[in-house]
């Protein structure tokens, strides 16, 4: 009764390898963002309000590849399977339909490695600022400013 409602026949151990790797790169970039933004509050009730532009983000990541799998072929899918907001989500698929080359692939996770090492950076250093900060509230203008301190030489 399962296999006739979940059709497996195009798993295979590289789709489920590639798919496991999206996963946790998607898990990791997803999960920066929320530290970053978590990082700028002081109180904990806070956190939700913060974290609003990241949910946005992520919905839109989800929509545009749910949209671009009505049309593989096009070239909004490729893009949308580069984009690193997107690409956990789409080039999975993208590859389950044999759509996708593995220097796309390659590509891919090279875009993904490189978002999250510039957002794991960005968000160590306001963290390590803002962690120091009892006061008031950090803006966004603050965050910049901080950033901006901590890589002049």
């Amino acid at each position: 009764m399962l296999n006739k409602a979940l059709d497996m026949s195009n798993m295979t151990a590289y789709l489920g390898v590639i798919t496991i790797i999206y996963f946790i790169l998607g898990y990791f970039t997803y999960a920066l963002l929320y530290a970053l933004t978590g990082s700028t509050v002081s109180k904990p009730e806070d956190i939700q309000s913060a974290n609003g532009p990241v949910a946005i983000l992520a919905v839109i990541g989800f929509y545009l590849s749910y949209f671009t799998m009505m049309n593989p072929t096009s070239g909004l899918n490729v893009f949308a399977s580069l984009f690193p907001i997107s690409s956990p989500f789409c080039m999975p698929f993208r590859i389950m339909m044999g759509l996708a080359s593995t220097t796309d692939v390659i590509i891919s996770i090279a875009i993904l490695l490189v978002t999250i090492l510039v957002i794991a950076q960005i968000a160590i250093k306001i963290y390590s600022s803002a962690i120091l900060n009892y006061g008031t509230k950090m803006s966004l203008k603050d965050m910049v400013n901080i950033y901006k301190e901590k890589n002049q030489p």
